[in-house]
Parts: C-alpha cells; structure tokens; sequence
C-alpha cells in the first residue's frame, strides 16, 4: 500500500513556457490558457526535428535488416488510458473525468517515429494537478545521442541521472524537477506533473506539494509500469 506522501511549503510545480515563445499561427491565448502547456516547446520541437531527419534516412535506407528492434513498443495504446498512475493517484487524487477538463491529445505518425502526446487531470484534496505524458518511438535513428545531449545541455538545466530504469533516465532539467524523463532502447517516455489550480488572473496559485524525494518514487513507479502498459 503506498502511503500518504509528507507535504512541503513551497511555491508549486513549474508553470509557464519558457520566455520569447510565440506561435504566430494562433490567436493570443487566454490568461489560463497561456500557463497551460510549457512542456511542449521542450519535446514537440524536438521530435518533429529528429522526424523530419530520421525521415530522410528512412528514405535513403528504405526497410530492411538494419531497421532496429523496437523493444516491443507499440503504437496503438493510448498512453493517457492505459497509464495507471497508481502513486500519483494516491498522492495527488483520482482521475478528473469531467469532459470540460480533458485535453486534446496531439500525434505524429511518420514511418521514421511516432510520438503521441497526452494529458490526465489529478484532482484531490490539495488542488488539480495535470500529469502530462510524452511517448516517442523511433523507428530508425537511435534516440540516444539526442537524449544525453538534451540531459546534459546546460542551458536546459541539465538533469539528475535516475536509476533502475529503462537504459538511461533522468529527472529535472528542462522539464521542471518535477519530472522524468526515460530511454527505454527506441523509445523515449517524458512523465511531468505540473499544478492545474489557477487564481482568477490566471496565474498559477501557490500552495502545498509534495515532498520531492517521495514524488520521484512515484512517478518512477508509475512510469514503469506505463512502459510495460504500451508492449502489451
């Protein structure tokens, strides 16, 4: 049974994307839609780049023995809806099912990789909180260089090393401390957890959050146990 975690003062899980970021493709957000997603510039970019470039060795190597062993990842498992999220559960709350809170997923299918992008509500007690998962599977190009020089770049803020799972992991860095970040051979798995309770400026509202030790040990568990959930 996994205990009730310890809480700390502090001002909260990350918030907000990183500053000079614009999407000059749409309108200007809303005071709480502009806190929503910050993750995203560290990860989506990053992968449409390595598929445009895996892309292109795709095309010059076509298919054969040199394709690499996918490990077992498949891509037809909705990460958000097989992600059990035990610990984090117990933690922040039970799932929030009310459709206003949902977040569209986002996909990219190439031949190269496949990244699939989703979000679950956590709402308990404490306030809401948005566990924000990013599944990436390379099908050509080895995923490894791009994931140490990410971990170790320190303009990112370069992450704690994470063992005991996948090939290599890591926490923190560009993603906020809240998070983990794990090469499993092809594939890559970014859990981060971030406060969903907003003031009504928009702003995120300072309160409680866990203590940083015991929320590693839950999103290493969970996010296990999510790798296991997309080979099945």
């Amino acid at each position: 049974m996994i205990s009730e975690p310890e809480l700390v003062g502090g001002t909260g899980f990350p918030d907000g994307p990183p500053p000079g970021r614009q999407d000059l493709a749409e309108p200007p957000p809303s005071p709480r839609s502009s806190v929503r997603r910050p993750w995203l510039w560290a990860l989506g970019g990053a992968a449409v780049a390595s598929a445009l470039w895996a892309g292109g060795l795709y095309a010059a190597f076509g298919t054969g023995d040199e394709m690499p062993d996918l490990g077992g990842y498949r891509t037809d498992r909705d990460p958000c809806a097989v992600a059990e999220l035990d610990g984090l559960r117990a933690a922040l709350g039970p799932r929030d099912e009310d459709p206003r809170e949902r977040h569209e997923p986002m996909k990219v299918v190439q031949p190269a990789l496949f990244q699939w992008e989703c979000t679950v509500t956590l709402k308990g007690k404490t306030g809401a909180y948005r566990v924000n998962i990013n599944y990436v599977l390379h099908r050509v190009t080895d995923p490894g260089p791009e994931f140490e020089a990410v971990r170790e770049d320190p303009q990112l803020g370069a992450g704690d090393p994470v063992e005991g799972i996948g090939t290599r992991a890591y926490s923190g860095g560009a993603l906020g401390e809240d998070s983990l970040s794990v090469l499993d051979g092809q594939a890559v798995i970014t859990v981060i957890v971030q406060a969903d309770d907003y003031d009504e400026t928009g702003l995120p509202k300072e309160g409680p959050r866990l203590d940083p030790a015991a929320l590693r040990t839950y999103l290493v568990e969970d996010t296990r146990r999510l790798m296991d959930a997309l080979k099945q």
